[in-house]
């Protein structure tokens, strides 16, 4: 019993084999007729022969098989000549299952494309033997459903191709043994969330393909730890909501496909984790505007995708921190009719700009630095050929002039769409052509623009004028607020001592009651030196001598009879009954001003004079006293 059961492989062998010598012809001496085969290089290529089943007769040494498309439906132990192989192909095939097995001497084997059959589901020990596997291809099957111990034996796999098949979730722990795995592909299958319970087992994971599935919303724990996710590709779900946390803890992310959602509006909280995005893909989202700062934080994107996003416009500063932006695209968003000036002009290293098919009726070279670009397409916008456009013109005809220039303009399809040029390319018109035509309704608002403006300022001008007359005309009050004079009072008696032949306390600033705030009975009326002391701020006079009346005209050398006698009437101080306490000031505000333009009076007119005066007289002029008034 146990002879029969181990001679059985063998027959199943020996069986395989005369089926397949049958129904082959030979060729060689090692490869069939329908088969290439290179030696030299240990391959075998059998693709396209209508092989039903697995070829035993090639050269047990091979390394690379290529069984694709044929209509092979079960492999039956046909690998168990073939214990060097490396690579084997067998997409496009009608394989129902892999079996049992069936690799179990595949030791070396490092690619399996079993793409393009109807596989249903991978048994648990369908993968046995295939210790060395790092790619392995299942895209494009009908798996339902997997077995959570299926990749057990798998543990250098590194490219995982399940995409194009019918899963709905995935088993917990199915990823459990995949450490070095870097490349993911689940897109095209039903997928209702992110398998979470997996990813989290797969931290060297570098690229992740997820679109195509019935994903509604990232939620902050859909996207565990993943330091060296690079591309996550979500396009084509039903995606909504997208939490601020999602993409928080994927910090080396530059590549983020968003593409065919139902977003209807920029994730900017999101987004702004991903300091390292480079490329950004949100067309064909209803996200209707863009608003400023909408990709905030994103320094290094380079590429952005905004291709049919429905939107109506955008603010100004929507991408003021997108710097480094090489590429946008803003194709098929036919509600948009502005660009605000200089939307894109911060970004300096911009060389690519398509704006095709918008509804965009001008366009401004401060939109977009113009010099570094190399590709701009603005076709199929209902353009106005006036003189806003003579700089495209100026693009256009440079560069078709210039064939070695770099930018690349689609002129074949940018198409007037104006009342005078309507249907005609901007490039077959004529540069006189392109001037701007006024319309009288905008000629008569400027008009009266300019003539209120007018209005305006002569009215202020009048306005001024008047004010600077009436400075001018403005009268000095012609009171003095102190008289101060030196001179013969017969009313005032005082007492003295002269000195020297020219007494010169006669000039200087007397002290009483009516110069100083001072009371009574602080006044000594019989010292001279009380009467006449020196101000504190004496300086050198610089002053002009006036005349008074006749009695100061006689020659001040007659003054030198008085000496050593009483002299009356001299050196007294009038004070005006009209003036108020208030404006009697002390002696220091006659000699102790420093400003020297004050204001003098005669005793018996009312004319102003300008009088430089500075201070009490050290050295007099021998001619004439001098009066002060202040």
């Amino acid at each position: 019993m146990a002879t029969r059961s181990n001679l059985f492989p063998a027959l199943s062998i020996v069986l395989l084999l005369s089926m397949t010598i049958t129904t082959i012809e030979t060729s060689g001496d090692l490869c069939p007729a329908v088969c290439k085969c290179e030696d030299e290089f240990l391959r075998a290529s059998c693709a396209y022969a209508n092989l039903e089943v697995v070829p035993i007769q090639l050269n047990p040494e091979i390394h690379h098989l290529d069984l694709s498309i044929n209509r092979i439906t079960s492999l039956n132990l046909g690998f168990g000549f073939y214990n060097n192989l490396e690579s084997l192909d067998l997409s496009y095939n009608i394989l129902h299952t892999l079996g049992s097995d069936n690799f179990l001497l595949q030791t070396h084997m490092e690619i399996l494309n079993v793409s393009n059959n109807n596989l249903r589901t991978i048994g648990r020990n369908s993968l046995r033997g295939l210790e060395s596997l790092r790619i392995f291809d299942l895209n494009n099957n009908n798996i339902t459903e997997m077995d959570s111990t299926t990749f057990r034996h798998t543990s250098e796999l590194e490219d995982l191709n399940l995409s194009g098949n019918s899963l709905t979730s995935l088993p917990n722990d199915l990823f459990k043994n995949l450490h070095k795995i870097r490349n993911l592909k689940l897109n095209r299958n039903s997928l209702l969330e992110v398998p979470a319970n997996n990813l989290h087992l797969v931290p060297s994971l570098e690229n992740l393909e997820l679109s195509d599935n019935l994903i509604q919303e990232i939620s902050h724990d859909s996207l565990p730890t993943l330091r060296s996710l690079m591309s996550l590709n979500l396009a084509n779900n039903l995606i909504q909501i997208i939490n601020e946390e999602a993409f928080q803890r994927l910090p080396a992310l530059v590549y983020l496909n968003l593409e065919g959602n139902n977003l209807t509006y920029v994730p900017t909280s999101a987004l702004s984790h991903l300091s390292l995005l480079s490329n950004l893909i949100l067309s064909r989202n209803p996200l209707e505007r863009l608003d400023n700062l909408a990709f905030r934080n994103l320094f290094e994107l380079k590429t952005i995708d905004l291709r049919e996003c429905t939107i109506l416009y955008i603010k100004s500063r929507a991408f003021a921190d997108n710097v480094n932006l090489e590429k946008i695209f803003l194709d098929g968003n036919h509600d948009l009719r502005h660009l605000p000036s200089r939307i894109l002009y911060s970004a300096r290293y911009l060389t690519t700009v398509s704006l095709r098919h918008c509804n965009l009726s001008s366009l401004e070279p401060t939109h977009f630095p113009v010099d570094g670009l190399n590709l701009l397409q603005i076709g199929g916008n209902p353009l106005i050929c006036n003189c806003s456009l003579h700089w495209l013109w100026n693009v256009i005809h440079t560069t078709e002039e210039n064939n070695g220039s770099k930018l690349v303009v689609d002129r074949g399809e940018i198409v007037c769409a104006d009342d005078v040029f309507n249907g005609k390319l901007l490039m077959n018109l004529t540069e006189s052509s392109l001037r701007c035509r006024l319309s009288s309704l905008y000629l008569s608002l400027l008009a009266a623009g300019c003539l209120t403006a007018a209005a305006i300022i002569l009215i202020l001008a009048g306005y001024i004028t008047r004010n600077n007359r009436r400075k001018k005309t403005f009268n000095r009050p012609t009171r003095p607020e102190l008289l101060v004079y030196v001179g013969l009072n017969e009313d005032v008696p005082k007492r003295t001592l002269v000195h020297s032949p020219i007494n010169l306390d006669l000039y200087r600033s007397p002290l009483s009651s009516s110069s100083r705030r001072v009371s009574n009975t602080q006044r000594s009326s019989n010292n001279h030196n009380d009467m006449f002391s020196a101000s504190f701020y004496q300086t050198q006079p610089n002053n002009r001598d006036l005349t008074l009346d006749d009695t100061f005209n006689e020659p001040i050398e007659n003054l030198n009879r008085y000496r050593n006698s009483d002299l009356e009437n001299l050196g007294a101080v009038n004070n005006d009954p009209n003036l108020q306490k208030s404006e009697v000031y002390d002696n220091s505000s006659v000699y102790g001003v420093q400003n020297s333009n004050v204001r003098c009076q005669k005793s018996t007119t009312d004319s102003d004079y300008e009088y430089e005066y500075y201070s009490s007289p050290m050295v007099l002029s021998a001619q004439k006293p001098h009066i002060v008034f202040v």
